[in-house]
């Protein structure tokens, strides 16, 4: 689990994380080639833009108002989609 998870709805930190993993790698490479290692530039470049003009902002946003902030930039950076579970309020989130 990360550090400092907190829950965006109810700000507790008693959640569980579940990991899922995209199946894309070596064969996409081998089979569109320049595309690929295109399109791989192109979401850092995205992933990167997301962290500097929205991330910050809203973890200051939110580290003001002493809720939890998900940082959307890392959807972008790693092929992982991680879903939350509250154990306080029961609500799933995904970071």
């Amino acid at each position: 689990m990360s550090i400092n998870v907190k829950c965006p709805k109810c700000g507790s930190n008693k959640v569980q994380l579940s990991n899922e993993e995209s199946k894309h790698g070596c064969l996409n490479v081998f089979l569109f080639g320049l595309f690929y290692i295109l399109w791989l530039m192109c979401k850092w470049t995205i992933g990167l833009m997301i962290f500097v003009l929205y991330d910050w902002w809203m973890a200051i946003v939110h580290k003001s108002s002493n809720r939890g902030h998900i940082w959307q930039c890392r959807k972008w950076f790693s092929n992982k989609r991680r879903i939350y579970f509250c154990h306080d309020c029961g609500y799933n989130f995904k970071a």
